[in-house]
């Protein structure tokens, strides 16, 4: 599986409890009606992999696991939101977030290239074209929708993805971190 398809599954989970259930039941081995699962179209990528030619060998790891093992290692982002939050102050759980969250932006950065889908300040007034992608363009609220509304989130681009290839072995593929031992 693909980055790209695992933050697709992954955001077409969040947006719509059919394709949420239907996922929970892929999981779990259960039977499901592919009718429920909704997930918007894809980026055409310009390389092409027919899976089920005799020389493609599926990876011995996701770039998913890949990109959480390097959050991992370089912003212990799972030691964060693993920890049980209940026994500490706002003022600790926010001053330990803080370097976290500032190296987890740094690696983002470098492996994606983010940039905002839009320079315009949030608040103003946006055109929205005519057709314009879903992907693109998320219209929040009741109310109906024109070709102009209030910007409430710039969104947000990758210009690439430069994940390393993992090199080990198929047996460690799930690691994300190592178990850490003081001599």
């Amino acid at each position: 599986m693909s980055l790209g398809t695992a933050f697709r599954a992954f955001f077409a989970a969040l947006g719509n409890k059919q394709t949420s259930e239907a996922f929970l039941k892929i999981l779990n081995g259960e039977p499901v009606d592919n009718q429920n699962i909704l997930i918007a179209p894809s980026i055409k990528s310009t390389s092409k992999v027919d899976v089920g030619s005799p020389s493609f060998v599926e990876p011995a790891r996701s770039e998913a696991l890949t990109l959480l093992a390097m959050l991992q290692r370089e912003a212990r982002f799972v030691d964060l939101v693993q920890e049980p939050l209940d026994q500490f102050s706002d003022a600790q759980v926010g001053a330990a977030a803080r370097p976290c969250l500032i190296q987890c932006r740094q690696t983002l950065q470098r492996v994606f290239d983010l940039i905002p889908l839009t320079e315009q300040a949030e608040g103003s007034t946006v055109a929205v074209p005519l057709n314009a992608s879903a992907l693109r363009y998320q219209w929040l609220g009741n109310g109906e929708q024109s070709s102009t509304g209030r910007l409430v989130h710039p969104g947000w681009l990758a210009n690439q993805s430069e994940l390393g290839k993992w090199t080990g072995s198929p047996s460690d593929a799930k690691v994300i971190a190592p178990i850490q031992i003081q001599s």
